[in-house]
Parts: C-alpha cells; sequence; structure tokens
C-alpha cells in the first residue's frame, strides 16, 4: 500500500510519535506478593493469568452472577502508551489499579494473533443496547455461541465526564495468555534489578524510567 507523498503504510506508522507497535503489560502486587515477585511467577508460568472481569462495563452485575459467567469476561490487560512514556502511568492517580515499574513488552501483532483487541471506550447511552446481548448470559449455560457474546463484551467500558479512561490506550485478551521467553520483546522493571532479571531469563530488561535515548541504547544490538 502506497500512501500519500509516496509513503508506505510501515514508514507512515513510524513517523507517527504517538504510535507505537508494541503492548505493555504491567504487573502490580498481589496479596502476598510484591509485585517484582508477580513478573518472576509469570516467568516461570509462562503465563499472563486473567484474573478479573471488573473493568468491563458489566463489572458490577457480574459480582453476582456464577463463577463460571465470570471467568469467560476475565482479561489481560496491556496499554499501548509507548515505552518511552510509561512512566507516566505509574504517577500516584486516583483508580482501582495502581501498576508497579515492572512488567513485560510484546509485538502488538503477536498480541493480535492470540485474540488481543483495544478496549471499546463508550459512553453509557451508547452502551445500552449491548444489555440485551448480556442479560440472556445470566439465566443460561455458556454455550460455545455465548463465548464468542463474552469475548466481545468483556472489551467494553463506559468512558464519561469524570471517568474517562482514554488516555491509557488498553488493549484487552480475553482469558490468559500463554507465550515463550523468545515471544517477549523485552521485559521491564527499576534499572536495580535489571541484572538480576537478565541473569535468571534470557530476555532483554529496561527501566521504565529511563528516556527514549537510554532505551534506544539498550535495545541497539537486539
Amino acid at each position: 500500500m502506497v500512501w500519500k507523498e509516496g509513503l508506505s503504510r510501515e514508514e507512515f506508522l513510524d513517523k507517527k510519535r504517538d504510535f507505537s507497535h508494541l503492548l505493555v503489560h504491567l504487573t502490580r502486587a498481589a496479596e502476598f506478593f510484591s509485585a517484582k515477585e508477580v513478573l518472576e511467577c509469570i516467568l516461570e508460568e509462562n503465563t499472563l493469568r486473567a484474573f478479573s472481569s471488573k473493568y468491563c462495563l458489566f463489572g458490577p452485575n457480574l459480582e453476582s452472577q456464577s463463577g463460571s459467567l465470570q471467568d469467560e469476561f476475565k482479561v489481560v490487560c496491556f496499554t499501548e502508551t509507548p515505552i518511552d512514556q510509561i512512566e507516566v502511568l505509574l504517577t500516584e492517580l486516583e483508580r482501582d489499579f495502581k501498576p508497579e515499574p515492572y512488567g513485560l513488552v510484546f509485538q502488538k501483532e503477536y498480541v493480535k494473533k492470540r485474540g488481543g483487541n483495544p478496549v471499546f471506550y463508550t459512553p453509557k447511552e451508547i452502551a445500552k443496547p449491548l444489555w440485551q446481548l448480556y442479560w440472556p448470559l445470566c439465566s443460561t449455560d455458556t454455550q460455545q455461541s455465548s463465548k464468542e457474546i463474552c469475548r466481545l463484551l468483556a472489551l467494553v467500558t463506559v468512558c464519561e465526564e469524570g471517568n474517562d479512561w482514554h488516555w491509557e490506550r488498553e488493549w484487552r485478551t480475553v482469558g490468559d495468555l500463554g507465550f515463550t521467553l523468545s515471544d517477549i520483546y523485552c521485559g521491564l522493571c527499576p534499572e536495580e534489578d535489571i541484572a538480576y532479571f537478565e541473569s535468571k531469563y534470557s530476555v532483554v530488561f529496561l527501566s521504565p524510567f529511563w528516556g527514549l535515548n537510554k532505551i534506544l541504547d539498550k535495545l541497539v544490538g537486539k
């Protein structure tokens, strides 16, 4: 495909400073584990676990539904934020999910092939018709056709004034996401932990607090 002024699609996207071909999954501390230990568990299991269903439009209602239905809405979350700007996401904000500077970075195409998709941000008013798809799921066993509906609905998040999350540029995969170490583009951790992680895993690690030049210096041999 040739775009205006003779640019190919790849050249055009390369010039867009706000576009990233990468997706970042950030971890946080769990009940008995630090964020660093959570990242180690992910790397040992070669799996990103889908734990929560509460962030989609139907999250509040799902809390009163069966565990099997909740499982169909559990997702793994990523951000399309460029890795040299991840530090901004680590600032103190009033929100349920408070990520820490540990995580993994994947090629966007890899996540897309595993069923990943951008989140659909919408006002409640526009999302109203979607409840007609949701309510039947609460009264019947989840069959294969229903799984496809769940997969769609799990990607819907309400965004309105005072509750607008467009800036997170979130992607989701529904269900656990397995991977091999070679599927990882790079890892993220504080600079003082880089030697530790690189000694244990064949993955290049960067600090999310580095600027673009330092990131490029580390990746130049990749």
